[in-house]
């Protein structure tokens, strides 16, 4: 598939899909969602024309197959977890909607062995296919939940034990208040891509679009924010918790698609930001490779602050407020600069100062390079709105 993973995280069961299900998810601009819950009990004709819909409309899936989950496996033995999932492969694994299959989500210390055996040996008998495990993030209970005092270490056993072909997790204080948050969401991207680096896989992110705990409700500009910034640490695939509210408790609110299965007041906000990134920058960003990220004027997550090199010396804007600045590379080694809008609320004006010599365009509607608009002083400058993002390729 050419157009970058979106997905979501998919919990209810399959009895739960309703006639526009499929369509619905596909408008929200997913281009890799989770499917409903399969069951032993299931028919697997229902799976099968699911993910035909899905197929016609242009869209994979994640399998979510309840059957050969770690969850489900816990005390089988390699022969037994095999067992299973060739059924499960003879059942669905050619279908050409399926990508993978899901593994299993946030295994702690005790379950760490199990789920990576589950990957590796959906691996070995599916090589074409991607399975989904998704990783704890790095946080204060980080420690005690995972049983290391490092997070690198945890993810290179992830990638090798489990012969990943992704890497993933997901983080959410992003939508603390203010930016209280900002340095454990930050920290945990670039571990994410670093280890994605380190082991020549793509990393998954996985970004909040329902409010929940003491997590605010992503507003349109939030969710621009998210998927710019992770798309700006290398992210080569997003996923979303949790679109679909059918059967929601605690206190999660504004669910894209409520509880009665309509689509809600949000549900736009997170379709047309999918849509944008996918019509304007998705596509050049899965064949890029992050090489750095920098902030302009306070620095999160590890990361550092800009320090002019040899081919852009400066990044600033007319408000003084900050900016990330990430510096990607082509298979042909060309140089490519992705700045974001670091700012949730106010729009201002970005200008780079390229080096003597260097000439750079800017990419338009993910399809052609154009030149950049030069303010009085020759520096190209453009308007950025909260959360934006712009990639500029340099010659």
């Amino acid at each position: 598939m050419d157009h970058f993973p979106i997905g979501c995280w998919t919990y209810f069961p399959l009895s739960e899909v309703w006639p526009d299900f499929v369509r619905d998810y596909c408008d929200l601009g997913f281009t890799r969602p989770m499917t409903p819950v399969f069951t032993e009990e299931d028919d697997p004709d229902v799976m099968l024309e699911l993910l035909d819909e899905f197929h016609r409309l242009g869209m994979q899936a994640v399998l979510f197959d309840n059957r050969v989950t770690a969850y489900s496996l816990k005390g089988a033995d390699d022969a037994l977890i095999r067992e299973k999932f060739a059924r499960s492969l003879a059942e669905f694994g050619d279908h050409p909607a399926v990508t993978g299959f899901y593994v299993g989500d946030e295994p702690d210390a005790n379950d760490a062995e199990l789920f990576f055996r589950v990957a590796r040996i959906q691996r070995e008998m599916a090589p074409n296919l991607i399975p989904f495990l998704n990783l704890f993030p790095w946080l204060d209970a980080a420690e005690a939940h995972l049983g290391t005092d490092a997070y690198a270490p945890y993810l290179d056993r992830a990638a090798t034990e489990g012969n990943l072909a992704q890497i993933g997790y997901d983080c959410y204080t992003q939508m603390w208040e203010g930016d209280s948050g900002y340095d454990v969401y930050f920290d945990n991207l670039r571990e994410m891509r670093d280890a994605a680096r380190r082991h020549n896989i793509p990393f998954c992110s996985t970004l909040l679009c329902t409010g929940h705990n003491d997590y605010a409700c992503p507003g349109r500009n939030d969710i621009r924010w998210q998927i710019s910034t992770a798309a700006a640490l290398g992210a080569r695939a997003l996923t979303y918790f949790y679109p679909v509210g059918i059967e929601s408790g605690e206190n999660y609110q504004e669910f894209p698609i409520n509880a009665f299965k309509e689509r809600s007041a949000s549900y736009n906000a997170l379709s047309e930001e999918n849509r944008l990134f996918l019509a304007r920058h998705g596509s050049i960003l899965l064949r890029l490779t992050c090489e750095k990220s920098e902030f302009t004027k306070k620095a999160y997550g590890g990361l550092s602050l800009f320090a002019p090199d040899d081919g852009l010396t400066a990044a600033y804007n007319t408000k003084d407020l900050n900016m990330l600045v990430s510096t990607f590379r082509d298979a042909e080694g060309r140089r490519y600069r992705v700045v974001v809008n670091m700012d949730r609320e106010k729009n201002f004006r970005a200008k780079l100062a390229f080096a003597p010599g260097i000439r750079a365009s800017r990419l338009h509607w993910g399809k052609r390079w154009v030149d950049c608009k030069l303010d009085a002083s020759g520096v190209p400058s453009f308007w950025l709105s909260p959360g934006q993002m712009e990639i500029f390729r340099e010659e």
